[in-house]
């Protein structure tokens, strides 16, 4: 058996319908998953009432306490701006900018929450941004202290504090194996996803991600951080994230 590896959960892609779980305002998803018992969480970026520009030192020290309070601790998080809106001149400006004060956020929250973990910041990355954007947000980065996870189609080619993410349901949708690509070094992220011929599945169905093999294949490539439960497109997103959450400690438990 391998040695286990940490989850998350991550909170972007809720059903933003109301009478779930973590309807009830911009904290209520952070309730819900401290009640999920992962013990990590990744917030999401664009949800109202957690973008970096809502949010000043006071609300800052606020959101810390609640993860505190939570018992969970930041892994980071996750800021899905559209690719395209990284080479359009109209666009690219506010999307870099979102970039760059999400990954002040992340930052502070991580030297306020519990444990002051280290934290990344997902985002997607085209393969030829407009001039300059990789290289803020590269800088960005560094000076805080925040890997990037890009899960664009560039992701590859990233270096220094920029680094690849990996998102198997994506991976398996492009036809490659996340195994293989869970080998590589350059892997700051990695997401617990599955699909398979219609898309987006849970994992643990009938999908194609073989668990096993792609932990394995995680620790044997070194892989140091956690491994994030992704949920968007599904439904019964509760019901699947403790699925997903019950089948990776199956596949990665210690005998005995």
């Amino acid at each position: 058996m391998l040695e286990p590896i940490p989850l998350s959960v991550s909170l972007a892609g809720l059903d933003p319908s109301p009478g779930l779980p973590w309807s009830g305002g911009a904290r209520a998803p952070i309730r819900w998953a401290s009640g999920l018992g992962a013990g990590r969480v990744r917030l999401d970026g664009s949800a109202p009432g957690l973008r970096a520009r809502e949010l000043d030192r006071g609300a800052r020290r606020d959101l810390a306490g609640l993860l505190r309070r939570s018992e969970l601790v930041l892994s980071g998080i996750d800021l899905w701006i559209p690719e395209a809106h990284f080479c359009d001149p109209a666009r690219v400006d506010r999307a870099a900018g979102a970039c760059i004060t999400t990954i002040g956020l992340a930052s502070e929250l991580a030297g306020l929450s519990l444990e002051g973990s280290p934290v990344s910041v997902s985002i997607q990355l085209p393969q030829d941004p407009a001039p300059g954007v990789v290289g803020a947000i590269e800088q960005a980065a560094a000076s805080a202290g925040v890997v990037v996870a890009d899960h664009g189609t560039g992701a590859c080619e990233r270096t220094g504090s920029i680094g690849a993410g990996l998102d198997p349901a994506s991976v398996l949708m492009g036809g490659d194996e996340p195994s293989e690509l869970a080998l590589k070094a350059s892997i700051v992220s990695a997401r617990l996803s599955d699909s398979d011929s219609a898309g987006r599945c849970p994992v643990g169905g009938r999908g194609r991600l073989d668990v096993r093999a792609y932990a394995g294949a995680l620790s044997v490539g070194g892989y140091a951080g956690d491994v994030v439960i992704d949920l968007r497109g599904l439904v019964a997103q509760d019901e699947n994230a403790r699925q997903a959450m019950d089948v990776w400690k199956a596949q990665t438990a210690l005998p005995g």
